[in-house]
């Protein structure tokens, strides 16, 4: 009975080997698309970084009402724009913004957080399967099937770990750019557009003095 069920379960792995050969073969294709979209990314943050740096140091040395501004720039990175242009005029469609853009921006960073866990997990898998077929060939004196085996075995453990690494490296450069992303745009938001909640403790107060002093 244990013999029929080891059987039965050998077979099993047997199935599985092909489907996630061809996982971790897509997987290592998308470890490619994610270097490339990372170095891509990385020429398009270059694109009005100078003006960014310059609003942002302006906002920084100015301490004047908001309505005494300057209008903001629009030659500033693309993926700041929704943001800025609500700033100085809707307030809290400009927070809107911001949080439809953390919530982006998170969902990028979630399929990268996959990669990292799933791509190694799939190496391993891809390791262990091959085994029980090459241990069948060493008992059986087929070296040609044990070479193949291991063979799979060994490529499965570097693609996976390739993957893994990749995802990984990715994960740290985007949630560095990320953080400072979110960062400096609710810098922009405070300085620009302060926010409701202070305004209306201000006018609560001044309601408050006139009616003392009434």
């Amino acid at each position: 009975m244990t013999d029929r069920i080891a059987e039965i379960l050998f077979t099993a792995t047997g199935i599985l080997l092909a489907p996630v050969l061809v996982l971790l073969m897509l997987l290592s294709a998308a470890a490619i698309w994610m270097v490339g979209g990372l170095l891509g990314e990385a020429l398009d943050r270059r694109r009005g970084r100078v003006e960014w740096k310059d609003l942002l140091a302006h906002l920084k040395e100015e301490n004047g009402p908001s309505s005494n501004r300057e209008p903001l720039p629009t030659d500033i990175p693309a993926r700041f724009r929704e943001v800025v242009r609500l700033a100085g005029r809707s307030p809290v469609g400009a927070r809107k913004a911001l949080d439809d853009l953390e919530l982006t921006l998170d969902r990028r960073l979630s399929v990268l957080s996959f990669a990292t866990r799933v791509g190694p997990m799939l190496g391993l898998i891809g390791t262990l399967l091959p085994l029980g077929p090459a241990l069948r060939g060493l008992a059986s004196d087929d070296l040609a099937a044990l070479a193949g085996d291991l063979e799979i075995a060994f490529t499965s453990t570097v693609f996976g770990l390739l993957v893994g690494g990749a995802a990984y490296a990715a994960g740290i450069v985007r949630r560095n750019w990320y953080d400072q992303d979110v960062a400096d745009l609710e810098f922009v938001l405070d300085a620009v557009a302060p926010p409701t909640h202070d305004k209306a403790t201000s006018t609560s107060g001044d309601v408050a003095r006139e009616s003392a002093h009434a």
